[in-house]
């Protein structure tokens, strides 16, 4: 495998998206973002603690910007954290990776089922699924943390409930006030018998911690969504 290059790339913005979560916006420029192109992909970060693996949190657009989560907690994410605010510009490599098969999902109902930081990947997914709605069915997100306070981009749930992917939040550790479904992400997605989905059909795409996977993908083939037509984006 060839050695990752990396290049200096602009910090463009930076926010708290949740406690846990730094959300970072940068800018690619054209010759990184030529290949990005899409959904699922991952590009690496390096900082002095290290480099890692991150899923790009957005779609593929043509001007080369680019959103990702940055979680709190490890040596790597702290000392990133502290890193990149505006206007600083942080080493990154080139997107890469073969992300999630969306010619598969062409025409078909599409169930997302993320977990945690797993959201990063499947709102970039979402993204896309809005951008060119008419080319799905159906579309549902199943999406786990475990409060309230944990949820990623809640100021864009509704525009994809709106847009035309129903929103399922699921808490595994819900507060007295919590309204949403409770439980794990594995255990709410029982619920898609109130789906009126295609089952036959239907495809779904999945990140999360691999119980949470291995669950869902139990939960649908009892659904009668085949193995074959479940997909992570590596």
């Amino acid at each position: 495998m060839a050695e990752a290059v990396f290049l200096p790339v602009p910090v463009l913005d930076a926010w708290d998206e949740t406690p846990a979560l730094r959300g970072v916006q940068l800018d690619l420029g054209p010759e990184l973002a030529r290949s990005h192109t899409v959904p699922g992909q991952v590009i690496k970060l390096r900082g002095s603690a290290g480099e890692g693996h991150f899923a790009l949190a957005s779609a593929p657009w043509p001007d080369g910007k680019v959103e990702l989560l940055i979680k709190r907690g490890t040596p790597l994410g702290d000392g990133l954290i502290a890193l990149v605010q505006p206007s600083v510009m942080v080493e990154a490599t080139a997107p890469f990776g073969t992300g999630f098969p969306i010619g598969s999902a062409l025409d078909r109902d599409v169930l997302l089922f993320a977990a945690g930081s797993g959201i990063s990947p499947i709102r970039a997914l979402t993204q896309h699924i809005l951008a060119q709605r008419a080319r799905f069915g159906r579309a549902a997100l199943f999406y786990g943390q475990r409060g309230h306070e944990d949820f990623a981009y809640t100021d864009e749930h509704a525009a994809w409930d709106h847009g035309g992917v129903k929103v399922v939040l699921c808490s595994s550790q819900a507060g007295p006030h919590w309204q949403g479904e409770r439980g794990y992400v594995q255990d709410v997605a029982q619920s898609l018998r109130f789906l009126d989905f295609d089952t036959a059909r239907a495809v779904a795409f999945l990140c999360g911690m691999k119980t949470m996977v291995s669950g869902v993908r139990a939960v649908l083939e009892r659904a009668g969504i085949a193995p074959e037509r479940t997909f992570l984006n590596f």
